[in-house]
C-alpha cells in the first residue's frame, strides 16, 4: 500500500513539474528575445536612418489646428524594418498617423560584436510634418557647406543642420566631408584582451561631436566590439579638425567617424 501511494506521488510531482516547465517556456522564450535586443540612444539609431516617410496630417486634427510632437518607442528588427511603434506622448489625433509613417522607416544594421541585432528606441514626429517645430532638425538636406578653402564649392549638401532644446544650432556633417577637414589623427592601440578572440582588421564606429575649435568633445559608439570602444574613444579624442565655418563662422558639428584597429599596427 505504501509503495502504491509512494508511486502516485512521484507521478503526481512529475506531472506538476512538466506542468509548471510548459507555462514557463513562454516566459523564457519572452526574456531571451529581450536579452537580444539593446537600447540605443535616439541619436546614435538616427545615424543610422537609411529611408523615412512624411506622415500625413489627419484632416481632424488640421480643422481642429492641433499641432505639436509626437514620440513613440519603436522596436527595429535585425534587417533595419520598423516592427513594432507604440506611443510615448502626443496627441491622440496625431498618434497613429505618426505610428503608420515610422513603421515604414529603414534603418541600417545595429552590428555589435560583428552581429546584426534588434534595437529598441524612440523617435519623434513633429506636425505639421512639413514644420521643424518641435523637431531637433530643420528642413532636410540643408545646404550647408563650406567655406571655398574647405572643399565643395558653395551649395554643395556637406550634412544637415540641427537645433538642440535650447535652441542652439550645429552641423551634422557627411562623413567624408568631415574627414577634409581632419588634421591630426592618433591612432588607437589594440587591446591586448582581444589578440586572441579577433583576428585582422577590426572596425568601431562613432559619432563625435566637434568644437568650434575643432576639438572632438563627445564621442558615441555607433557599433564595434565592446572591447575595442574604449581604446577607440581614447584614440578619436585626441583627433584634431579645422572650425568648420559656414558663412564664415564657426560651428560646432558631428559626424560619424570609423576607427580600425589593425594588429600589426598598434
Amino acid at each position: 500500500m505504501k509503495l502504491r501511494l509512494a508511486r502516485i506521488l512521484l507521478v503526481a510531482a512529475f506531472a506538476a513539474c512538466s506542468l509548471l516547465g510548459q507555462q514557463d517556456a513562454p516566459n523564457r522564450s519572452a526574456n531571451a528575445k529581450q536579452a537580444a535586443r539593446v537600447k540605443v540612444d535616439p541619436d546614435i539609431a538616427a545615424d543610422l536612418l537609411e529611408k523615412t516617410l512624411t506622415p500625413n496630417y489627419p484632416a481632424e486634427a488640421q480643422k481642429k489646428g492641433i499641432k505639436g510632437v509626437v514620440k513613440l518607442k519603436i522596436l527595429i528588427s535585425r534587417s533595419g524594418d520598423v516592427t513594432q511603434a507604440t506611443l510615448i506622448s502626443g496627441h491622440p489625433l496625431l498618434a497613429q498617423a505618426a505610428i503608420d509613417a515610422v513603421k515604414q522607416w529603414k534603418y541600417k544594421p545595429y552590428v555589435q560584436d560583428g552581429k546584426a541585432i534588434s534595437v529598441e528606441t524612440a523617435v519623434s514626429v513633429a506636425f505639421p510634418p512639413e514644420s521643424a517645430a518641435g523637431s531637433d532638425l530643420e528642413p532636410p538636406n540643408v545646404k550647408i557647406s563650406p567655406t571655398p578653402d574647405q572643399g565643395p564649392q558653395s551649395g554643395t549638401v556637406v550634412g544637415t543642420i540641427k537645433r538642440r532644446a535650447d535652441g542652439t544650432k550645429f552641423a551634422s556633417l557627411w562623413s567624408e566631408f568631415a574627414k577634409t577637414l581632419l588634421i591630426k589623427e592618433v591612432s588607437p592601440k589594440y587591446p591586448e584582451a582581444a589578440r586572441e578572440q579577433h583576428e585582422g582588421t577590426v572596425e568601431v564606429v562613432l559619432k563625435g561631436l566637434i568644437s568650434k575649435e575643432g576639438d572632438v568633445i563627445d564621442v558615441q559608439l555607433i557599433s564595434g566590439p565592446p572591447v575595442f570602444m574604449q581604446p577607440a574613444i581614447d584614440a578619436v579624442k585626441q583627433w584634431k579638425y579645422k572650425p568648420y565655418l559656414p558663412n564664415g563662422q564657426a560651428m560646432e558639428f558631428e559626424t560619424e567617424i570609423t576607427v580600425n584597429f589593425t594588429p600589426a599596427a598598434s
